[in-house]
């Protein structure tokens, strides 16, 4: 992935870093008589692969709650929260990890506050999807002070029934938040155990480094904790959380109280930029829209953060160093986020700070991508998350309007640096797949290509992993490539994906993973 050299025969690793890069006669004569040589057979080498958006922690942690993921219907989910609360009769709350779906189910809906009620009447239920959605018994509500009098704060929605009553759903943080308060800590053993556990199964899906976005300060001390222990093996870079459901002062009195900021700590575990929900998300209906959604009359979604508040952010983030990553799905949020950016640029320029728009992929304009270039923003774009909502937001929106969507070959054509990622637990977090749909657009749930005109070459799919993806977590001096002085980070896969067929791509083995000369990972 190095431009000035796109392949090798052989590297040398000294230390943790990479040595000499050429042919294995020119690698060999650099090193000292008597260094090891290490073959791979079969295999091909390519540096560490990267994930820009992934919720690393809370991926660990979803395996020690509720896990919703594998439910096919409402009847499903109510099972496994019995099931759960059976088995746990000692948890105060049952709550549910993120990654979890209904818009394949037969009726694609959320479970009624009711019907949560009938399989575990005497605790709180919390169900969390995506971050964005929380469904709820009626002991949570009522924990919460949620009732038929409680408003919909801004940036957010209680959902109620015909009869005024709150039917258990919230949307969007604001809203949530009114429950979520009250859900005791998973406890700091279990999220340390769960932070341990899951870097294996990263490291075996080729993953040596990722941006964690939208952390709290308790889930920052987890990964020092862990760093500091000498456990944390998968390079992070992490994002904390503006907290914009507060007061808009209180907000900006706790960003300023910092004292650190964007690119503080090391190889192993660095400061990013501050995470901002701008909206909520398309298979949702709450990502903020330029029109309504066509199955949802005079409904354009919701803007999660005030443009007011939003604007004394990004003032902030230019004036202080700080870093800024954007959730923004819809083409008006991205409108939003792109203009008040722009109008800060005209005091405190900010190409060098690096700001990036996450997920950015329903139909950004070309005004849009112009703006971004300009600025030098860029975008952090999950190709699975195209693949995994394509059957809902093809009813939706149809399939020639959402193969217009995720639109990565119009970032790349528009001069836009593009790092892939995954949102785990939202969507799935091998690399490969992501590398695969962004080459393919396929979507077997429907049998159909869907926008190939926005698909991208194996070489571009693969830079979205390594050389952009390290630019983007601000490492591209320290990997992303296999280049002398740089990181021993790298994977070794059973083919080489410029020769595979592309259907194939997501199909290829992970034989070895390496962080810093050392084997994280290596197949049976």
């Amino acid at each position: 992935m190095d431009p000035e050299r796109p392949r090798a025969e052989a590297f040398s690793v000294i230390g943790d870093r990479i040595g000499h890069v050429g042919t294995l006669a020119e690698v060999s004569a650099a090193c000292a008589p008597g260094t090891p040589v290490e073959r791979t057979p079969g295999a091909v080498v390519l540096p560490g692969l990267i994930d820009t958006h992934n919720h690393m922690l809370s991926t660990g942690i979803q395996k020690r709650l509720v896990d919703l993921s594998a439910c096919n219907s409402i009847e499903d989910m109510l099972a496994a929260v019995a099931d759960f609360a059976q088995r746990h009769p000692d948890k105060a709350w049952i709550t549910s990890g993120t990654g979890w779906q209904i818009d394949h189910f037969p009726d694609p809906r959320y479970p009624t506050r009711q019907e949560l009620d009938a399989v575990c009447p005497d605790r709180p239920v919390a169900l969390n999807r995506g971050g964005h959605v929380i469904v709820a018994n009626s002991r949570a509500l009522e924990i919460g002070g949620v009732t038929r009098d409680t408003p919909d704060p801004e940036g957010g929605r209680v959902v109620k029934g015909a009869d005024g009553e709150p039917t258990g759903v919230l949307f969007e943080l604001p809203a949530m938040v009114l429950v979520e308060h009250h859900i005791p800590d998973v406890s700091r053993e279990d999220r340390l155990a769960a932070l341990r556990d899951v870097q294996k199964l990263y490291h075996a899906a080729g993953l040596t480094g990722v941006i964690d976005p939208g952390l709290t300060n308790d889930d920052l001390s987890i990964y020092q904790e862990l760093h500091m222990a000498g456990e944390l093996s998968l390079r992070t870079v992490t994002m904390p959380l503006a907290q914009t459901a507060d007061d808009p002062d209180v907000l900006m009195a706790n960003l300023k109280a910092w004292g650190v900021r964007t690119g503080f700590g090391n190889d192993r575990l660095k400061l990013g930029g501050i995470k901002v929900f701008m909206d909520g998300g398309g298979s949702l209906g709450t990502a903020l829209m330029r029109e309504p959604y066509p199955d949802m009359r005079c409904n354009c979604g919701i803007q999660v953060t005030h443009t007011a508040t939003f604007h004394r952010i990004v003032e902030f983030c230019a004036q202080s160093g700080w870093s800024l990553g954007v959730h923004a799905v819809g083409g008006k949020a991205i409108d939003i986020v792109l203009q008040v950016m722009a109008e800060v640029n005209e005091r405190h320029p900010i190409r060098d700070l690096r700001f990036h728009i996450i997920h950015a992929y329903l139909w950004p304009s070309a005004e849009n991508i112009k703006t971004a270039k300009r600025l030098g923003v860029s975008v952090a774009t999950q190709p699975t998350m195209q693949y995994n909502f394509a059957p809902l937001l093809v009813r939706r929106f149809g399939a020639d309007a959402f193969g217009k969507a995720t639109p990565i070959r119009s970032w790349l054509d528009g001069g836009v640096k593009v790092g892939g990622g995954s949102d785990s637990p939202v969507n799935d977090y091998p690399p490969l797949l992501g590398i695969w749909h962004a080459v393919t657009r396929y979507v077997d749930k429907i049998d159909e290509t869907i926008g190939a005109q926005e698909a991208v070459s194996v070489d571009e799919a693969l830079r979205m992993y390594t050389r952009d993806a390290a630019w983007i977590a601000f490492s591209e001096k320290e990997r992303g490539m296999i280049r002398p002085g740089l990181l021993a980070d790298w994977v070794a896969l059973s083919e080489d994906p410029y020769a595979c067929e592309p259907l194939r791509l997501r199909d290829i083995r992970v034989e070895r993973t390496v962080v810093g000369g050392e084997t994280v990972y290596e197949a049976a």
